[in-house]
């Protein structure tokens, strides 16, 4: 899985183009994700990619790269 893949998954589920999409934008102020929105992400995320998530790393999420580096490391384990 390439990041390009990622960040269209991450831009679809937002209902953004991926070109609006910055890696280094904050998930929380800049893309205004709440707790709820957040996880709906990370389980659209982890249904599409077939990985899951631990609770430990959602905590360290603070922006966009740190999801796709969150989602490149499941694939990888």
């Amino acid at each position: 899985m390439s990041q390009p893949e990622i960040i269209q998954a991450i831009a679809e589920h937002l209902g953004l183009s991926p070109e609006d999409i910055d890696k280094t934008a904050s998930l929380r102020q800049d893309l205004n994700l709440g707790p709820l929105e957040l996880n709906d992400l990370l389980s659209d995320l982890s249904k599409r990619f077939n990985i899951a998530f631990d609770s430990e790393d959602i905590k360290e999420l603070d922006t966009v790269n740190d999801l796709i580096i969150l989602v490149e490391d499941n694939m990888i384990d």
